[in-house]
């Protein structure tokens, strides 16, 4: 059996200064522990709208919403 492997490297993304992100907090302790990456801000959000597709859920849910300094 052959096995494949990924050898292209992996490119770095580089934001804009004012992008916004959001990342689903998917309950690893206190939302309010969270830091953010350096070079960004970061707030937690609890909602029942989904912050990117502006579509309801089925309940409500942390998001960690991040904007680029």
């Amino acid at each position: 059996m052959t096995h494949m492997t990924n050898s292209r490297p992996r490119m770095a993304v580089i934001y804009a200064p004012g992008t916004v992100r959001a990342r689903r907090w998917h309950g690893e302790g206190d939302v309010r522990g969270y830091r953010p990456p350096s070079g960004w801000t970061a707030r937690a959000d609890l909602t029942d709208i989904h912050p990117i597709s502006g579509k309801p859920l089925p309940h409500a849910v942390w998001w960690i919403i991040e904007t680029k300094q």
